[in-house]
């Protein structure tokens, strides 16, 4: 395969985005039967881009014992004109206390490389971002 070929194939398009594969990589980790714990050593990793890292925590009150709620977020970057997408996650959860009780999801994650930024200067973190997250979340077991 020539250089030129070869070169993109190593490239993914999304929505404008260009992303370099070689910037992503992936680790297979595998448990044997009965195993409950596991160490693992990455080799060294290129930063692969500039970025900021939302990490947040929210809690649910007074959810009914016994009873799976499914929880939703969805991360908007705004701008003077509109909002756009971001990011989005759900989750299931539920308790066993024996009244009602607050659940807490703890350490939920958006990364938020510059590079898809709704700003003209994606080159650096020296702007400023706006975000808006809209939260929901609901009985499944009724």
């Amino acid at each position: 395969m020539d250089d030129k070929k070869l070169e993109d194939a190593k490239t993914v398009k999304l929505q404008g985005v260009v992303l370099d594969a070689n910037d992503y990589t992936s680790t297979d980790i595998d448990f044997d039967r009965c195993e409950t714990n596991r160490e693992i050593e990455l080799d060294a990793q290129d930063l692969s881009g500039i970025g900021r890292y939302l990490n947040l925590s929210v809690t649910v009150k007074k959810v009914c014992p016994c009873k799976r709620i499914a929880v939703g977020m969805a991360l908007y970057e705004k701008t003077e004109n509109c909002r756009v997408l971001k990011g989005h996650k759900s989750f299931v959860a539920s308790h066993s206390e024996c009244g009602c009780a607050d659940i807490t999801l703890n350490n939920v994650h958006f990364v938020l490389p510059e590079e898809i930024a709704e700003t003209e200067d994606t080159s650096n973190l020296c702007h400023e971002r706006n975000f808006e997250l809209e939260f929901t979340s609901h009985y499944i077991d009724m």
